[in-house]
Protein backbone atom coordinates (compact mmCIF):
# COMPACT_ATOMS: atom_id res chain seq x y z
CA UNK A 1 0.00 0.00 0.00
CA UNK A 2 1.46 3.43 -0.68
CA UNK A 3 1.90 5.74 1.88
CA UNK A 4 0.74 9.13 1.59
CA UNK A 5 3.71 11.83 1.06
CA UNK A 6 3.37 13.66 4.51
CA UNK A 7 3.05 10.53 6.20
CA UNK A 8 6.40 9.68 4.77
CA UNK A 9 8.00 12.76 5.43
CA UNK A 10 6.88 12.44 8.88
CA UNK A 11 8.27 8.94 9.03
CA UNK A 12 11.67 10.16 7.65
CA UNK A 13 12.08 12.58 9.91
CA UNK A 14 11.79 9.91 13.23
CA UNK A 15 12.77 6.49 10.78
CA UNK A 16 15.78 7.63 8.68
CA UNK A 17 16.83 10.89 10.28
CA UNK A 18 19.76 9.79 13.27
CA UNK A 19 21.36 8.41 10.28
CA UNK A 20 20.96 10.14 7.11
CA UNK A 21 23.76 12.83 8.10
CA UNK A 22 26.07 10.07 6.52
CA UNK A 23 24.19 9.87 3.18
CA UNK A 24 24.00 13.67 3.31
CA UNK A 25 27.71 13.53 0.38
CA UNK A 26 26.37 10.57 -1.69
CA UNK A 27 25.47 11.55 -5.11
CA UNK A 28 24.81 7.49 -5.94
CA UNK A 29 23.26 5.06 -3.48
CA UNK A 30 22.36 1.55 -4.09
CA UNK A 31 19.30 0.25 -2.08
CA UNK A 32 19.83 -3.54 -2.59
CA UNK A 33 16.65 -5.31 -2.68
CA UNK A 34 14.23 -1.94 -2.32
CA UNK A 35 11.01 -3.51 -2.49
CA UNK A 36 8.18 -0.47 -2.31
CA UNK A 37 10.84 2.04 -2.66
CA UNK A 38 10.08 3.22 0.86
CA UNK A 39 14.01 4.29 1.74
CA UNK A 40 14.17 5.08 -2.00
CA UNK A 41 11.57 7.96 -1.51
CA UNK A 42 13.01 9.06 2.07
CA UNK A 43 16.35 9.87 0.11
CA UNK A 44 14.21 11.74 -2.64
CA UNK A 45 13.00 13.71 0.48
CA UNK A 46 16.42 14.47 1.34
CA UNK A 47 17.47 15.67 -1.98
CA UNK A 48 19.88 12.38 -2.00
CA UNK A 49 20.13 10.30 -5.44
CA UNK A 50 19.48 6.57 -5.42
CA UNK A 51 19.00 3.38 -6.93
CA UNK A 52 17.02 0.18 -6.01
CA UNK A 53 17.68 -3.42 -7.20
CA UNK A 54 14.45 -5.21 -6.88
CA UNK A 55 13.53 -8.45 -8.41
CA UNK A 56 10.16 -8.45 -8.18
CA UNK A 57 8.60 -6.99 -11.26
CA UNK A 58 5.33 -5.68 -9.67
CA UNK A 59 7.17 -3.41 -6.78
CA UNK A 60 9.60 -2.26 -9.99
CA UNK A 61 6.47 -1.44 -11.45
CA UNK A 62 5.28 0.37 -8.31
CA UNK A 63 8.54 1.99 -7.99
CA UNK A 64 8.50 3.29 -10.81
CA UNK A 65 5.55 4.83 -11.05
CA UNK A 66 6.06 6.86 -8.20
CA UNK A 67 8.85 8.75 -10.47
CA UNK A 68 11.29 6.13 -8.58
CA UNK A 69 14.79 4.93 -10.06
CA UNK A 70 14.71 0.97 -9.99
CA UNK A 71 16.50 -1.90 -11.87
CA UNK A 72 14.73 -5.74 -12.25
CA UNK A 73 17.55 -7.72 -11.03
CA UNK A 74 18.90 -10.30 -8.62
CA UNK A 75 21.29 -8.10 -6.39
CA UNK A 76 23.78 -10.74 -6.44
CA UNK A 77 23.77 -10.62 -9.90
CA UNK A 78 23.70 -7.22 -10.10
CA UNK A 79 26.53 -6.40 -8.35
CA UNK A 80 28.75 -8.84 -9.98
CA UNK A 81 28.44 -7.05 -13.25
CA UNK A 82 28.23 -3.52 -11.59
CA UNK A 83 31.74 -1.30 -12.03
CA UNK A 84 33.91 -1.00 -8.98
CA UNK A 85 33.81 2.46 -7.00
CA UNK A 86 30.55 3.28 -8.37
CA UNK A 87 28.37 4.06 -6.19
CA UNK A 88 28.67 6.08 -2.91
CA UNK A 89 26.42 4.39 -0.99
CA UNK A 90 24.08 1.57 0.22
CA UNK A 91 21.54 0.43 2.46
CA UNK A 92 20.29 -2.97 3.06
CA UNK A 93 16.91 -2.73 4.64
CA UNK A 94 15.07 -5.52 5.99
CA UNK A 95 16.29 -8.84 3.42
CA UNK A 96 19.55 -10.05 5.27
CA UNK A 97 17.05 -12.19 7.75
CA UNK A 98 15.70 -14.00 4.58
CA UNK A 99 18.99 -15.10 3.42
CA UNK A 100 21.46 -17.82 5.48
CA UNK A 101 24.45 -16.62 6.94
CA UNK A 102 26.71 -17.22 3.91
CA UNK A 103 24.85 -15.46 1.94
CA UNK A 104 24.71 -12.43 3.27
CA UNK A 105 28.44 -12.77 3.84
CA UNK A 106 28.64 -13.19 -0.11
CA UNK A 107 26.23 -10.04 -0.51
CA UNK A 108 28.60 -8.00 1.81
CA UNK A 109 31.75 -8.76 -0.33
CA UNK A 110 30.65 -8.55 -3.48
CA UNK A 111 28.86 -4.73 -2.29
CA UNK A 112 32.57 -4.05 -1.13
CA UNK A 113 34.20 -3.52 -4.22
CA UNK A 114 31.27 -1.81 -6.04
CA UNK A 115 31.22 1.07 -2.96
CA UNK A 116 34.39 3.88 -3.08
CA UNK A 117 36.30 4.02 -0.61
CA UNK A 118 34.60 5.62 3.09
CA UNK A 119 31.71 5.29 1.29
CA UNK A 120 28.82 4.54 4.24
CA UNK A 121 26.79 1.07 4.13
CA UNK A 122 23.28 1.05 6.65
CA UNK A 123 22.14 -2.54 7.19
CA UNK A 124 18.73 -2.50 8.95
CA UNK A 125 17.17 -5.65 9.71
CA UNK A 126 14.50 -6.92 12.98
CA UNK A 127 16.26 -6.72 16.52
CA UNK A 128 16.50 -10.87 17.59
CA UNK A 129 16.79 -9.26 21.51
CA UNK A 130 13.36 -7.86 21.15
CA UNK A 131 10.73 -10.35 22.36
CA UNK A 132 7.76 -8.83 20.97
CA UNK A 133 9.85 -8.51 17.33
CA UNK A 134 10.33 -12.16 17.52
CA UNK A 135 7.38 -13.92 19.06
CA UNK A 136 4.80 -11.47 17.26
CA UNK A 137 5.43 -11.09 13.40
CA UNK A 138 8.91 -12.10 12.61
CA UNK A 139 8.00 -16.05 12.62
CA UNK A 140 5.12 -15.31 10.38
CA UNK A 141 7.06 -15.00 7.69
CA UNK A 142 8.27 -18.37 5.97
CA UNK A 143 10.88 -16.26 3.77
CA UNK A 144 12.81 -15.31 7.11
CA UNK A 145 15.54 -17.75 7.48
CA UNK A 146 16.81 -16.29 10.79
CA UNK A 147 17.80 -13.06 12.93
CA UNK A 148 21.00 -11.44 13.01
CA UNK A 149 21.79 -9.68 16.36
CA UNK A 150 24.64 -6.53 15.51
CA UNK A 151 27.66 -8.87 16.97
CA UNK A 152 26.61 -11.13 13.89
CA UNK A 153 26.66 -8.76 11.44
CA UNK A 154 29.86 -7.00 11.85
CA UNK A 155 31.56 -10.45 12.17
CA UNK A 156 30.19 -11.32 8.66
CA UNK A 157 31.16 -8.01 7.22
CA UNK A 158 34.59 -8.68 8.66
CA UNK A 159 34.82 -12.04 7.34
CA UNK A 160 33.33 -10.36 3.84
CA UNK A 161 36.12 -8.27 3.92
CA UNK A 162 36.89 -4.67 2.94
CA UNK A 163 34.62 -2.88 5.42
CA UNK A 164 35.94 -0.55 8.49
CA UNK A 165 34.31 1.46 11.19
CA UNK A 166 31.44 -1.30 12.22
CA UNK A 167 28.65 0.63 14.22
CA UNK A 168 25.60 -1.14 15.78
CA UNK A 169 22.85 0.45 17.44
CA UNK A 170 18.75 -0.63 18.10
CA UNK A 171 16.19 2.05 17.04
CA UNK A 172 12.16 2.30 16.69
CA UNK A 173 10.13 4.80 15.08
CA UNK A 174 7.28 4.25 17.39
CA UNK A 175 6.00 7.22 19.06
CA UNK A 176 4.07 5.96 22.24
CA UNK A 177 1.84 7.32 24.25
CA UNK A 178 2.50 8.25 27.50
CA UNK A 179 0.19 5.09 28.95
CA UNK A 180 2.08 3.08 27.03
CA UNK A 181 5.37 4.39 28.06
CA UNK A 182 5.15 3.65 31.22
CA UNK A 183 3.63 -0.06 30.40
CA UNK A 184 6.99 -0.42 28.59
CA UNK A 185 9.08 0.83 31.57
CA UNK A 186 7.20 -1.62 33.71
CA UNK A 187 7.46 -4.81 31.24
CA UNK A 188 11.62 -3.83 31.01
CA UNK A 189 11.61 -3.48 34.07
CA UNK A 190 10.15 -6.98 34.73
CA UNK A 191 11.84 -8.74 30.96
CA UNK A 192 15.07 -6.33 30.69
CA UNK A 193 16.78 -6.35 27.62
CA UNK A 194 13.71 -8.27 26.02
CA UNK A 195 11.79 -5.33 24.92
CA UNK A 196 14.08 -3.34 23.30
CA UNK A 197 14.28 -1.63 19.89
CA UNK A 198 12.60 -2.63 17.17
CA UNK A 199 15.43 -3.04 14.61
CA UNK A 200 18.85 -3.65 14.31
CA UNK A 201 20.93 -0.53 12.45
CA UNK A 202 24.40 -1.33 11.58
CA UNK A 203 26.65 0.92 9.31
CA UNK A 204 29.95 -0.08 8.64
CA UNK A 205 32.31 2.55 5.52
CA UNK A 206 34.07 0.52 2.71
CA UNK A 207 37.52 0.55 3.74
CA UNK A 208 39.62 3.38 2.56
CA UNK A 209 42.60 3.11 0.36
Amino acid sequence: MHVPDAREKEIAARYFSPFIGRFSECKAVLDVASGRGFLLKLFKHAGITAKGIELDEELCRQCRERGLDVEQASFFDYLKNCPCESADGAVASHIIEHFAPKDVEELFRLLAPVLKPGAPFLIMTPNPRNLRRMVGDFWRDPTHVRPYPGSAIGKLLKSAGGWEGVESAEYSDRRPSLRRKIIYAIRNALLGSYLVGDDVYVIARRVKD
